[in-house]
């Protein structure tokens, strides 16, 4: 199919979603873009940029929608950029309006707060959606520097691949290089996972820690992750690519991740819920801290940092008796 000839809706229109729906449209190519509110969807069309979530950027070339049937029909690509929680409904809603060909790419980086499910495993389970017809889309991806035109990369991965290859050449730009991978498994844990070291590492940052600290910390936070990731099936070499390690330098290196916003947030004494309020956004490593704990107790694997981190966030943990809890751990050896 003429890649100028395809339909793009893309679901979702927090920063991400409208991020890539921007990136689409500079090639121009037809998009659209959903938001679930419809008077936020018609600020949208009035305002002629994102002011809530990416202001400053055009959404010329952009056709706005807030009616899901509409946004789906025709469409031969589904980008789907909604919260995890969000996910079930949206793959329910979308599962008899979807084109017969329609391949859905997936840039949600969070797991389910209920099943712990991945998208992939929600878009088959409530959306119906054969595999094939299934990429996801990660790596170290700030919607800013996106839609700025820094240069960027990414991957794309599916346990097809021709629709990971046909991802790939509909998203690369000269400023944003896509790789394909067909570890779907490590790509989506990848992208989930190190939500959860972000919120730690601004808790971190949020505490006054030197280099030192925040080394240590991401180290061995995404050292438990990654065997978290090994034991659920995910190779270990993915979880040092683009989606993870990648991702993870990105989101951790300072406040333009809202998970690292919500760490800072949090560190200065705030409650989850009001530091929740102040980013505005979901920080998708809330939820996916509690799913990575029960999916580590079902095959045995320790998550120290993740344990701490959930112990602030949903016990009243103070983070520095968090930190305390992690520093007099017994000592062990290096793994």
């Amino acid at each position: 199919m003429n890649e100028q000839s395809e339909t793009i809706a893309v679901l979702g229109a927090g920063s991400w979603g409208t991020a890539l729906a921007h990136l689409l449209a500079a090639k121009n190519l037809d998009v659209r873009l959903w938001a679930r509110d419809v008077e936020f969807a018609h600020r949208l069309k009035t305002d002629g940029e994102n002011a809530r979530y990416l202001p400053g950027f055009s959404l010329d070339g952009i056709e706005i929608f807030s009616d899901l049937d509409a946004v789906l029909r025709g469409a031969n690509w589904i980008v789907s950029a909604v919260p995890c929680s969000a996910l079930p409904d949206i793959a329910r809603a979308s599962s008899t309006r979807l084109s017969p060909n329609a391949v859905v790419i997936s840039g949600t980086k969070g797991l389910h707060p209920e099943s712990s499910l991945r998208a992939s495993q929600t878009w088959a389970q409530d959306g119906g959606l054969d595999a094939s017809r299934f990429v996801v889309l990660s790596g170290p991806n700030l919607a800013r520097e996106i839609v700025a035109g820094i240069p960027s990369s990414t991957v794309v991965a599916s346990t097809d691949a021709e629709a990971a290859s046909r991802a790939q050449r509909l998203f690369s730009t000269q400023t944003f290089r896509v790789y394909t991978n067909d570890d779907l498994l490590g790509v989506e844990l990848g992208g989930a996972l190190k939500n959860v070291v972000a919120i730690a590492a601004g808790i971190g940052d949020g505490l006054g820690f030197g280099d030192n600290a925040k080394a240590a910390l991401m180290t061995r936070a995404w050292r438990e992750m990654t065997r978290l990731a090994v034991a659920l099936g995910a190779r270990e070499s993915t979880l040092f690519g683009l989606s993870g390690m990648g991702d993870l330098i990105a989101t951790c290196a300072g406040n333009k991740s809202r998970n690292h916003a919500l760490g800072f947030h949090l560190a200065h004494g705030e409650s989850l819920s009001f530091a929740q309020g102040e980013i505005a956004q979901v920080a998708e490593g809330v939820h996916t801290c509690r799913a990575a704990l029960r999916l580590a107790e079902h095959v045995g694997v320790e998550l120290p940092v993740a344990r701490q981190i959930a112990a602030v966030l949903f016990e009243n943990r103070s983070p520095r008796s968090a930190v305390e809890e992690l520093m007099k751990r017994r000592g062990c050896q290096e793994n």
